[in-house]
């Protein structure tokens, strides 16, 4: 595929189906507020694409084998799908696939340029991460201090001309890994390699909500999957126009119910399970 201006991409890999339907169901409400939008999700199961006008990038169990650093850093295969995504787009706005739009986020395209990303928020210094600094551990010419902000990359708009960037993120993220032992490195490298060189990010004010956090996942997560056993053999209009209006936030009667169960979860003596928050 040759490169075109505008993409809107999503990664989807694993055995867990919902990061798939997630990524599906956010695509259909994003072609709903953005008819025309191109959209690609790199994917190891592309069959659950195919009827939809959604491209597919093929993940291939090397490729996932060589970007998880032989499985010591599995979120090194969203940042090595990043890199192949970007290559096909002159512009990339990228959700992960709990992030979906209320509105049209196509209007983000005009904040990227060759000097300027967004991500979807700064986070500040991680606390683990002062352990870096004396370790030299570099991304491109910079040597890390562990003392730079975090950005977080469930949502990134970001140009073409910064390849390079993201793969000297690449190449730094397993020595991050193993010198903090967290799962932010990906985010981690990539918001530092498009800080630098008189780049800019700022935070992506876009109409995208999501449900990220374990409570809202505990409750979104059943209603992505509803939503294609009730609808997946519907016509694709229909989907798209069902998409637009189903519901992935919580109502101030699904928090007290959530609060509800936990407390009783709390409260039993014989169970040692809790409920999400």
């Amino acid at each position: 595929m040759a490169p075109t201006t505008d993409i809107f991409g999503y990664v989807a890999y694993g055995d867990n189906e919902l990061y798939h339907r997630g990524a599906l169901l956010s695509a259909l409400k994003l072609l709903h507020h953005c008819p025309f939008a191109r959209i690609i999700v790199a994917t190891d199961k592309p069959e659950i694409f195919q009827p939809y006008p959604v491209e597919t990038l093929p993940l291939t169990d090397e490729q996932k084998e060589q970007w998880s650093f032989n499985q010591r850093y599995h979120f090194g295969i969203k940042a090595g799908a990043l890199i192949e995504l970007l290559r096909l787009a002159n512009r990339l706005v990228f959700m992960d696939t709990d992030m979906y739009p209320f509105g049209d986020p196509s209007k983000g395209f005009d904040r990227i340029s060759p000097t300027h990303s967004f991500m979807r928020l700064c986070e500040g210094p991680h606390s683990h991460y002062p352990a870096l600094n004396g370790k030299n551990v570099s991304i491109g010419d910079y040597v890390l201090t562990g003392r730079e902000p975090m950005w977080n990359s469930g949502i990134l708009g970001v140009h073409r001309d910064n390849l390079d960037a993201l793969q000297e993120a690449f190449g730094a993220m397993l020595a991050v890994r193993e010198i903090t032992l967290t799962d932010a490195p990906e985010q981690f490298c990539i918001g530092v390699a498009l800080s630098r060189k008189g780049r800019t990010i700022s935070s992506h004010r876009l109409p995208i909500k999501n449900y990220n956090t374990r409570g809202k996942k505990a409750f979104a997560g059943p209603r992505v999957l509803e939503f294609f056993s009730a609808n997946g053999a519907r016509a694709i209009d229909q989907q798209i126009a069902a998409a637009a209006r189903y519901r992935l936030w919580r109502t101030p009667v699904d928090l007290w119910r959530q609060r509800h169960i936990r407390r009783l979860a709390y409260s039993s003596p014989s169970s040692d399970n809790k409920a999400p928050t």
